[in-house]
């Protein structure tokens, strides 16, 4: 009915400029009907950008907790079952050996935070929360949870491999926390994202206008598709970093048995993997700054470009960190065996790093141009 009585407005007050404007004929009611169409046009903007805000709130904090809940749960996992099956061997072990399920435990705690904080923000649809910080608030609890669920699992694989290694050489605890650390970290980029406090997002502005395509071109959820660029330049080069890190991380744990000497210098494809999840928080906090309310002057154009821009550095982030999971994994393996394979190994981690980097250039361009 909303967008039905938008037409409909529209066509009225593009006939009636069109007679007074090239016809010359001045209808005595135009002032009046150009104040009617102001003023529904300013209760339709209104309505739009009340109506689903706590809708869209709401599904943030949700995001938020059932993500984290569920990588946590994986790593918890994955982790118990590695434990388990090294504790017959090494029941001395154990304590030392239940890090990697105590790291995948605080992943929850980020999803826990991010989702009070959102939850305590959330308030009925009006002038005060409008659809823009639904929008906000529900990308930021995406972010964090799929981001936690992709830190949960690169900490399962990476502890069930590391804490099996643990049983048969002791010299890898250092290397297991160090790579347990760098996957961590992924649930943490998920919580810096969260929706800021941010008096911009509040701001409230109607434009006192009749119905023309510049109305028509800045829809209400406008800034639905900006935000979603954002979280998607965070949550798939994320995927890509936990995916690397996991990878890699198998490879490091079998290889640092035979060779627990080379384990620091295995650990640089980690590294690597990581510095992928930065590409992507950059972006994402370029982009989210960039968007604002669509009564702001927000339009599709600007949502569109945004999107684009963090799909750009987030599937780009994505091959990336495949790449690297898939070679450093190999890599580790053949150092063990063969350390002059170690700068050939470097050289493909660093042409594979670049595709990151690349989508990382093309995004900023997109979102800042």
């Amino acid at each position: 009915i909303i967008y039905k009585n938008r037409i409909k407005n529209l066509y009225k007050t593009f006939t009636v400029n069109l007679i007074v404007k090239y016809i010359g004929v001045k209808l005595p009611f135009m002032t009046n009907f150009e104040f009617m169409a102001s003023s529904v046009n300013n209760q339709l903007i209104e309505a739009e950008e009340a109506m689903y805000a706590p809708f869209f709130g709401s599904l943030g904090v949700t995001a938020a907790m059932i993500f984290t809940a569920a990588g946590s749960a994986y790593g918890t996992a994955k982790s118990g079952t590695g434990i388990a099956s090294m504790a017959v061997a090494r029941p001395d072990l154990v304590m030392k050996a239940i890090i990697p399920v105590v790291m995948a435990g605080i992943v929850a705690i980020y999803g826990l935070v991010v989702a009070v904080i959102i939850s305590g923000k959330l308030a009925p649809g009006g002038k005060e929360y409008t659809v823009n910080s639904g929008f906000s608030q529900f990308a930021g609890g995406l972010v964090c949870g799929i981001c936690g669920l992709g830190a949960g699992y690169a900490i399962g694989i990476a502890g069930d491999a590391g804490v099996r290694g643990l049983s048969q050489q002791p010299r890898l605890f250092v290397g297991m926390i160090l790579i347990l650390i760098f996957a961590e970290v992924l649930g943490l980029y998920g919580m810096i994202y969260i929706e800021r406090n941010d008096a911009k997002n509040f701001i409230y502005s109607i434009y006192l206008m009749s119905y023309d395509l510049k109305t028509a071109e800045s829809p209400a959820y406008a800034p639905f598709f900006g935000y979603m660029g954002a979280a998607s330049a965070q949550i798939f080069t994320v995927l890509g970093a936990a995916y690397g890190t996991a990878k890699s991380a198998v490879g490091i744990c079998s290889m640092g048995v035979m060779r627990p000497e080379l384990i620091m210098k295995s650990v640089i494809p980690v590294i690597m993997a990581g510095i992928i999840g930065i590409y992507g928080l950059v972006v994402a906090m370029v982009l989210k700054g960039k968007v604002k309310a669509s009564s702001a002057g927000y339009d599709l154009n600007s949502g569109f470009a945004h999107l684009a821009a963090g799909l750009t550095c987030g599937l780009c982030g994505l091959g990336a960190g495949y790449a690297i999971g898939i070679v450093g994994d190999a890599g580790v393996r053949g150092t063990a065996q063969q350390p002059r394979l170690f700068v050939g190994m470097i050289l493909i981690l660093i042409f594979s790093e670049v595709l990151g980097l690349y989508g990382m250039i093309v995004a900023l361009i997109l979102g800042t141009s």
